[in-house]
């Protein structure tokens, strides 16, 4: 499966929610914090995040209990990729108001972006127990369980959001990606079709058509949509990920190495990046042995029903004369071999009972 994560949603400060009668539930706000929270949004809005965070402290040093300041605050941490203190502010703000749903997408963001994706599913689903039309937890929500590869859970989601925002091209465009993976190509072209109409610039419809075209063999038109993604987006993870598969099938593995490195940087958990990155690392013209077993082997810790891994680790460890280590990953290939690498069956069982005699 090609794993998918686009730029989440983090909710925004929002200094309307705050009634100008200076009440949030029973706390009284004093009116000058609300005047330096809405001059702080405005400093953030324009990227100045010095004054943004003076003026949102400012805040809190007349209302102490200020949870959209809190909220505020968390974000300029994440803005600054401090995400131990964005978690903090984000936690201080649902301590001061346990029905506040941005601060619990926030929190999830952030939490994602830690790799727990458990603790970030918990938080966006905290956010629509407050509020179940909040679109952006819900697609937050839906872009976790594609990580998880929980593509039920995901296509049902994104169904929700879709019938909440029509309009958005980014829920069209993973739609579109998700009835790829499950081979519904006839689907796929026509979410992938709308996102683009809603969006030409939608980083996940460019990225899903690169698939499609490189499953149909157009490997070149499959780089040339990547690296458009990737021009919109340098940082996508899926499009990187992408792109060096389709380097690699067309024996670029130099180029290939380099773009999926940066994914298993971007993202430490994602075993088909550490697979791909060990498989090329392999069938180098000086095969760096050392760094590829070191990758497969992670790519089983993180996936150990992985039959893929286990075929190529244990043809890296025949190689380096280690059999006996080889014989017991080529026995849990055969455990789950898929209709992919079926042609594979009859050479493992031969090494097998090579090995035995």
């Amino acid at each position: 499966m090609n794993h998918r994560l686009v730029a989440l949603v983090l909710a925004t400060l929002s200094p309307l929610s705050v009634s100008l009668s200076g009440c949030i539930g029973r706390a009284r706000i004093n009116p000058k914090a609300i005047a330096q929270l809405r001059a702080g949004t405005r400093a953030l809005a324009a990227d100045r995040l010095d004054e943004a965070q003076a003026r949102l402290t400012i805040a809190l040093e007349y209302n102490p209990s200020f949870p959209e300041a809190y909220n505020g605050l968390g974000l300029i941490a994440y803005r600054r990729q401090q995400l131990v203190a964005a978690a903090r502010f984000f936690r201080d703000a649902i301590l001061r108001r346990e029905d506040f749903a941005e601060a619990h997408n926030n929190l999830g963001v952030v939490l994602l972006a830690q790799h727990d994706l458990l603790a970030a599913r918990a938080s966006f689903r905290a956010a629509l127990a407050v509020d179940p039309g909040y679109v952006n937890a819900r697609y937050n929500l839906v872009l976790v369980d594609l990580r998880r590869g929980a593509l039920a859970l995901a296509r049902r989601e994104l169904l929700k959001v879709i019938a909440l925002a029509p309009k958005m091209a980014d829920a069209h465009a993973e739609l579109g990606c998700l009835e790829l993976v499950m081979s519904r190509r006839a689907r796929a072209e026509a979410h992938l079709r709308r996102a683009l109409a809603l969006d030409a610039r939608s980083v996940p419809a460019l990225r899903c058509r690169a698939r499609l075209a490189r499953e149909g063999g157009d490997l070149p038109g499959a780089e040339r949509g990547y690296r458009r993604a990737l021009a919109i987006d340098p940082h996508d993870s899926g499009a990187l990920y992408g792109l060096a598969v389709t380097l690699a099938l067309a024996n670029r593995s130099a180029d290939a190495v380099a773009f999926v490195a940066r994914v298993v940087r971007q993202r430490p958990r994602f075993a088909a990046a550490h697979f791909v990155l060990g498989y090329l690392l392999a069938k180098q013209h000086a095969p760096r042995v050392v760094a590829a077993e070191a990758s497969l082997r992670r790519a089983l810790q993180l996936t150990p029903r992985y039959p893929a891994a286990h075929l190529a680790l244990a043809d890296l460890l025949v190689a380096r004369g280690q059999q006996t280590a080889a014989t017991t990953h080529y026995r849990a290939f055969l455990t789950c071999v898929p209709a992919e690498l079926a042609g594979e069956r009859a050479r493992v069982v031969a090494k097998l009972a090579l090995a035995a005699r």
